[in-house]
Order: C-alpha cells, then sequence, then structure tokens
C-alpha cells in the first residue's frame, strides 16, 4: 500500500501495473522493439559515419565503430527495463491491481500498537484532511496525510482488523490506496474527500469491531509500551551494531534543532530506530523498566515526527534513547561495563 497502487477512480481493481501484468514474450518483443527505436534514433539525429560511399566495406566499419556506444547505452537501458518488467511480473500473466494488493495483509509502517486514542486521532484526523479538501487547500490536504498519523493508523491496523473483519479491512485497504494515489499524484479534491470521510467512516467501523471501548475507558490512554513490541528486523545484537546505533542516535538528536523535516525522518528510519525495536524482547527479560523507558523514549519521537514536530522534545528524547541503548547494551553483556 505505500506507493505504485493503481488508482481506482474507474474501478480501482481494473487498473493494472502494466508491466508487472506482461507475458515473458511481450517482455522480450517489448525489449527489443525500444533497443531497436532506441539505436535508430540516436542515428536518425547523430552524426553519419565517413568511410567512402554508403553500405561499401569501409562505410559499414565506420558505421560500426560509431554505433558501439549508442549500442551499449540502448542495450543497458533495454535491459534494465526487461529485468524490471519480468521482476514486476506473475507466474499467470494477470495484471497486478488495487484489488489483488489488498488481498494480502498490509505491512505495518510504525510497528506501534494501534489503540484506542490512537485510532480515535486517526479518525479525527482523516476527517481534517477531507475538511482541507473540501475547503479546496490542496497543500494543507497533503500535508495533513504526509504528517498526521492517520495515515499509518490505516497500515498498523490492518493485520489486527483481518483478523477479525476480512472484508472491512480490505475495503479499507482500497480506499487507502486511492488517497494514497491522488496524494502522489492528480490531487483531485474531489476524490480526496470522498475517499478521506470513507476512511474515516471505516476505521469508525473498525472501532466497533475491535471494542475498543472495552479496554481504553474515556480519558484514558493504553500504554502502548506496557508489552513487549516486535522486532523489526532479525539483524544479530551485537556490540558493533549497537555501537553504531547508539552513534546514529546521538548524530541525529544534534540533527534535530536545525534539519529539514522529511530529512529528520528520513535520518531517524535506519538501523538506530530498528534495533530500539530488535533489543526491547530480550531487555524485557533482563531489565524490563529498562526497556520500557526506551520503548517510551522511542514513542515520543515517533509520536513528534508524525505530529507536532516540537525539536526540542525529539532531540531530548533522542539523546535519552541513546543514553537507555548504552544502558541496555550493558545490561545484557553486549557491551562492557
Amino acid at each position: 500500500m505505500d506507493a505504485l497502487h493503481a488508482y481506482h477512480g474507474a474501478p480501482a481493481a481494473m487498473i493494472s501495473f502494466h508491466i508487472g501484468g506482461a507475458s515473458t514474450a511481450s517482455i522480450i518483443v517489448s525489449v527489443f522493439l525500444i533497443f531497436f527505436l532506441i539505436f535508430a534514433v540516436s542515428f536518425a539525429f547523430g552524426r553519419m559515419p565517413e568511410g567512402g560511399r554508403r553500405l561499401s566495406a569501409a562505410w559499414v566499419g565506420a558505421w560500426f565503430r560509431a554505433s558501439v556506444p549508442r549500442l551499449i547505452v540502448a542495450g543497458v537501458f533495454a535491459g534494465a527495463l526487461g529485468l524490471a518488467a519480468i521482476l514486476l511480473g506473475n507466474n499467470s500473466g494477470a495484471p497486478v491491481t488495487a484489488g489483488s494488493a489488498c488481498r494480502q495483509p498490509v505491512i505495518p509502517l510504525t510497528g506501534l500498537p494501534v489503540t484506542n486514542a490512537r485510532l480515535v486521532g486517526a479518525i479525527a484526523g482523516m476527517e481534517r484532511i477531507a475538511e482541507a479538501a473540501a475547503g479546496g487547500d490542496t497543500g494543507e490536504a497533503r500535508t495533513l496525510f504526509f504528517s498526521l498519523d492517520a495515515h499509518s493508523v490505516t497500515h498498523d491496523i490492518d493485520r489486527q482488523l483481518r483478523a477479525a473483519d476480512d472484508k472491512l479491512a480490505y475495503d479499507l485497504c482500497l480506499n487507502v490506496i486511492v488517497l494514497e494515489t491522488q496524494m502522489a499524484t492528480t490531487l483531485d479534491l474531489e476524490v480526496i474527500e470522498r475517499e478521506a470521510n470513507a476512511i474515516a467512516q471505516q476505521l469508525t467501523s473498525a472501532r466497533g469491531v475491535l471494542d475498543f471501548s472495552a479496554t481504553a475507558s474515556p480519558g484514558q490512554v493504553e500504554d502502548p509500551c506496557s508489552q513487549p513490541i516486535g522486532a523489526a528486523t532479525n539483524g544479530p545484537l551485537t556490540a558493533n551494531r549497537l555501537q553504531a546505533a547508539i552513534g546514529s542516535m546521538r548524530n541525529f538528536a544534534g540533527d534535530a534543532p536545525d534539519v529539514g523535516q522529511l530529512e529528520l525522518r528520513a535520518e531517524f528510519l535506519g538501523d538506530a530506530h530498528n534495533i530500539t525495536h530488535d533489543i526491547d524482547g530480550p531487555l524485557r527479560q533482563a531489565d524490563e523498566q529498562l526497556a520500557v523507558d526506551l520503548c517510551h523514549a522511542v514513542l515520543v519521537i515517533e509520536r513528534e515526527l508524525s505530529l507536532s514536530f516540537n525539536r526540542q522534545v525529539i532531540a531530548e528524547n533522542a539523546t535519552l534513547a541513546a543514553d537507555l541503548l548504552e544502558e541496555a547494551g550493558r545490561a545484557l553483556g553486549i557491551l562492557k561495563q
């Protein structure tokens, strides 16, 4: 659901990835035609070779020498396209559609648990996006989509929702694909308003299906760090990896006051962030309170990067997370005392 999805104004399930839906034979023919056209166009606009009359041995030799770099460029381009087409293709030859993409569980974006408070915030966020679109504010609608937690929740809730109501999860996925595609391409405000409102309604239905109200009473926020969080990777917890993560987290804290928002978000989504998830399970067995404290520090960073973007809070918690990672390494015997 993250990118490269079909737009279903038509409906969605009818729009396909044309390369991914191609057969092996059509890929080979297409690559050959592209190779030939690139080569032909390069000669149509390039310098004609010298070497005697046309089609003589000297002319052909000069023609071949001049063609070598063009052959290489055309071959590399066509070969890369052919490889991409084969990798994106599927054995049945059927096109990859929004409908087929939504038949499988969606990968979570944050790894955070979807709590009642988080889901309520996501519903409100989608309603704000719909309101911005209804008011004709393209920039505000796009900014809200990429900054609020509402988009992340639609990914993070998918697996949990499928277990309770597979059709609702499937329909939610389809609508999110349309909204994502609009934000990345045409920005049709009427479609954005419609899809954001539909997603808000589906998330409201999901809240009822999952019965969050039974586990979190009004005014009470469930602590997502009270339970172990899932690992982000299968990477080993080595001293080198942990020391590198600690250094990266400290650099991130130093960059927080000055670096642009998009760049700072991208910087955070590296192994320094991943290891805070990977270390959680083993750390809870050695020092549960330390694991909870680390989880809270990282959770604050993730929320600030998605919501209010308070740079001072981000920097303070990144420094705290680095200190806690260092302490965690010693508690687990990964780093020396």
